[in-house]
């Protein structure tokens, strides 16, 4: 698909859009003229005792109402054509973009795949939640300077329940990105796994049985390390290799978690949105940007956590 017929859909999406926009505010309008009219009508007068009542008669149910109306539009007519804009702008350009920077051989990129939520639960690098609450997509597949890899936007709940009421409650949404460790690099018995302490609460999830303090007191203060066997932890987290994970979660200015399964490394980052999405908002042109900052942070990753930790890489990039 050229670029010109892309930008057409991109078009038509946001006009359909504003139209939804459009037609829900006129209705907010008219509902509240009318709640309104009929308020005097009945004689209402305003005092300090009501008056609370009445705001919330005259704005709050047209309001409630008006946001219904836009939700009954934008599943009708705008959902539909984002999503047809949305694949079209993954199919073509993401591959294609992201094989440009260069260091990338055999990508594969599959937007209605991702990780198995069996992989994830068992990689125990984030808390699955309930089964029947996981999503995973937008699945990239290749090699990065001989470094293989799978990356793919996550989505972890569970239900929560609250007396008689329940709620889906998220505990992680960002990217899982899995590397297969070089033969010669250090690989980890049994799980080693290195959260920053601010997604404890609920991301950590399973942890192995024990709890690891390594020499560098500013990396315990950020991050929490466990692991099934200790020595084995403090062979993989050399000096430089945590300095190269603090360097890490600050390039990925989100909440990060990492776990070391056999010979893969998988990596999570907390930035609750979704990669490659495309925005009707930008025109298509600006938006390959986008696609490039995302992969970057595949390639740090790739880099810092892998390539340069182990002395297998040319000098890092700028």
């Amino acid at each position: 698909m050229s670029e010109k017929e892309m930008e057409q859909l991109r078009l038509r999406a946001r006009k359909l859009d504003r139209i939804a926009i459009a037609v829900s505010a006129a209705a907010f309008v008219v509902l509240v003229s009318a709640t309104v009219r009929l308020a005097v009508a009945a004689g209402e007068k305003v005092t300090t005792s009501n008056l609370a009542s009445l705001a919330g008669g005259v704005f709050l149910l047209p309001l409630l109402l008006a946001v219904g109306l836009y939700a009954l539009l934008y599943f009708g007519m705008v959902h539909g054509a984002y999503q047809k804009f949305n694949l079209a702008f993954k199919q073509t350009y993401v591959v294609d973009t992201i094989r440009a920077m260069g260091g990338f051989e055999d990508l594969r990129y599959a937007p209605g795949k991702g990780f198995s939520y069996n992989e994830v639960w068992d990689s125990c690098v984030v808390a699955t939640g309930d089964a029947k609450y996981y999503g995973s997509e937008d699945l990239l597949t290749g090699v990065y300077r001989g470094l293989p890899f799978a990356c793919g936007d996550v989505v972890t709940k569970y239900l929560k329940r609250s007396g008689k009421k329940t709620r889906e409650e998220t505990i992680f949404c960002g990217q899982i990105m899995r590397f297969s460790l070089p033969r010669e690099a250090k690989w980890s018995f049994g799980h080693l796994q290195i959260f920053e302490k601010e997604l404890l609460s609920d991301l950590k999830g399973r942890t192995a049985p024990h709890r690891v303090q390594v020499e560098n007191e500013a990396f315990n203060r950020r991050f929490q390390v466990f692991a099934a066997d200790e020595h084995n932890a403090f062979y993989l987290l050399t000096p430089q290799m945590l300095e190269q994970i603090v360097r890490f979660a600050d390039a990925a200015g989100s909440q990060t978690a990492m776990a070391f399964v056999g010979r893969s490394l998988y990596v999570a980052v907390n930035n609750d949105r979704s990669v490659f999405e495309a925005s009707v908002k930008k025109p298509v042109a600006g938006q390959r940007q986008d696609i490039r900052a995302e992969a970057e942070l595949l390639c740090r990753a790739g880099e810092l956590l892998v390539l340069e930790a182990d002395g297998l890489s040319q000098p890092a990039r700028n």
